[in-house]
């Protein structure tokens, strides 16, 4: 079954496979615009939140919507867009959070973003990509500094604006490098012909057969 999901994928064309580039330019950019302005006021951060995760939000809709035939996490994804979107809304709408929560509530948000960057390089490990390693521990420097956030608010404002930093440069460069990990893909998807992807699920069907014959 692994082998035939990851046949089908090679077979596929990833489309946008820069809608994942351009998210994490702009949270790298975000990133460092915070690093940049650790004295900008809560309402200026609020409004960075909101509108990063809006667009990540509706971007990653948009991309598993089109790919919804080629990605078997989909779902995840648009699972996520949708909550990315619906959390950014919020944000909007809540201007008035204090220091208190709004460390708590960022945290958590990129805690879960987190989560699915290590659940998308394991995917990529399946499709036999060679940086999904990368990927995960990328993501996993994210999760721990997003717990960091969660954790240790009291530590003040100046750290929680740097563990959103560092939060937010890192998920960055994970999802850039996730998006030309699905471009290499893509890339040399043309490679194989269609005779070839027949016969290769030809024989996965046989051996298959074979197994599980009593």
């Amino acid at each position: 079954m692994a082998h035939r999901s990851i046949l089908k994928h090679i077979k596929s064309n990833v489309k946008h496979w820069y809608i994942p580039v351009i998210l994490g330019i702009f949270f790298m950019i975000g990133g460092f615009f915070i690093f940049s302005t650790p004295l900008a006021s809560f309402i200026t951060l609020t409004w960075l939140f909101a509108f990063l995760f809006l667009v990540s939000g509706i971007s990653e809709i948009i991309f598993a919507l089109v790919n919804r035939n080629e990605l078997e996490n989909f779902g995840w994804l648009l699972f996520g867009g949708v909550i990315d979107t619906i959390l950014g809304l919020i944000l909007l709408n809540s201007m008035e959070l204090s220091m208190a929560i709004l460390p708590i509530y960022i945290g958590i948000i990129l805690m879960f973003r987190s989560f699915r960057g290590m659940a998308v390089s394991f995917e990529l490990k399946e499709y036999g990509a060679k940086n999904w390693f990368g990927i995960f521990i990328l993501a996993l420097i994210g999760l721990i500094f997003s717990v960091m956030m969660v954790a240790n608010f009291t530590f003040g404002a100046f750290t929680i604006v740097y563990w959103t930093a560092f939060t937010f440069i890192f998920l960055g460069v994970s999802s850039l490098v996730y998006g030309f990990q699905l471009r290499s893909l893509k890339k040399h998807a043309g490679r194989i012909s269609e005779d070839l992807a027949k016969r290769y699920e030809e024989i996965q069907e046989e051996i298959n057969r074979a197994i599980h014959k009593e």
